[in-house]
């Protein structure tokens, strides 16, 4: 099973926009993911088609089931 910390964010356009982190810790507070998404936002290294991230909309982890087809 995959599973990711998916942080998602809005835009100052008003666009909704995630970032996921692959194999997060499974022990994080929602203290410890928020303020992360705190660094993000002040930092504003990301913009999305020239908006840059204005507010965080949550957090949450996303698993999944990956199956490989091999020849």
């Amino acid at each position: 099973m995959a599973k990711v910390l998916q942080l998602q964010f809005k835009t100052a356009s008003g666009a909704n926009c995630s970032i996921s982190v692959d194999a997060p810790k499974s022990n994080l507070t929602s203290e410890e993911v928020y303020q992360v998404m705190d660094t993000v936002l002040a930092s504003n290294v990301f913009a999305i088609n020239g908006a840059s991230l204005s507010e965080i909309v949550g957090a949450r982890y996303v698993e999944r089931t990956v199956t490989e087809i091999h020849a």
